[in-house]
């Protein structure tokens, strides 16, 4: 695991372990798999029915050092928890390393660990039976990749309580129109209303909605382009909700509307990356 991790938006990554299985047209050319495969040529951790790779004492030492640092330092550390798995899988070796995690996370409340997943569906019953208005150190993020999956899953996390809620949109495999999970407010009556004018009961919504939404095309071999247009649109509405977006990157293949290979260079979004 890595203190400095080359994703933009962490300080770090930290893996309670490795292996999954594909759940969305995201995973399809997964870099987890690919780097697990080549790190573990002789072992099968993708799949349903696949083995996880557990890791020892010394590899959980590690975010209770990067706490102590964080603590002296006087300043808050990212850690992406898990880049090489889903902390939500339903495997039936994870329940204890599970709870070993939130015992980890529960022991460094100077690191903000971001939880993303592709199963938000399974959050409500693997969240720890203390999680309440949930850790003030965990964020709980969904990846979606296309209007399906957006419309599916942020309802679902956003009914989650946390103390921040963020979406990656990454690989974006097609527009995605947030407006109607972006917009929330508060009327005059205390009801709470969408975007779309439907009234909803405080105590079942809350108030909640998303803080962050990353944004970004995919890499690596066989990469599926993403029309630039899509991001730009993701964060326009971001900024209209007061929502932060962060372009990750335009991806192997970024397109402009017509359908042609985007010339420009450098295909990172940093000009259009906010942090909550």
């Amino acid at each position: 695991m890595s203190e400095k991790s080359s994703i933009e938006w962490t300080d770090a990554t930290f893996n309670p372990w490795w292996g999954c299985a594909k759940v969305s047209p995201g995973c399809d050319n997964c870099y987890a798999e690919r780097d697990a495969a080549r790190y573990q040529p002789n072992r099968k951790l993708w799949g349903s029915d696949a083995e996880r790779r557990f890791f020892g004492e010394e590899h959980w030492m590690l975010p209770l050092r990067w706490d102590r640092r964080a603590a002296r330092e006087g300043r808050r550390l990212r850690v992406f928890c898990a880049s090489m798995a889903d902390v939500f899988d339903n495997h039936e070796d994870l329940p204890l390393v599970r709870e070993m995690l939130w015992d980890l996370i529960r022991r460094t409340p100077h690191l903000d660990w971001l939880i993303l997943t592709k199963r938000i569906g399974n959050a409500r019953s693997m969240l720890p039976a203390d999680w309440g208005g949930g850790y003030s150190n965990v964020w709980l993020g969904a990846s979606v990749v296309n209007q399906f999956e957006a419309d599916r899953d942020i309802p679902k996390l956003v009914q989650l309580s946390a103390a921040r809620r963020f979406l990656s949109c990454e690989p974006l495999l097609g527009p995605i129109d947030l407006s109607s999970h972006l917009g929330i407010w508060w009327n005059s009556t205390m009801r709470c209303w969408e975007s779309t004018g439907s009234a909803i009961n405080r105590d079942a919504w809350g108030g909640r909605r998303l803080d962050w939404v990353i944004i970004g095309g995919e890499s690596g071999p066989n990469a599926r382009s993403m029309t630039i247009g899509w991001a730009k649109e993701i964060v326009a509405a971001c900024r209209g909700a007061a929502v932060a977006p962060f372009v990750q990157q335009l991806g192997a293949r970024p397109v402009n509307r017509e359908g042609e290979l985007h010339k420009v260079g450098d295909r990172k979004g940093g000009n259009m990356a906010e942090w909550p």
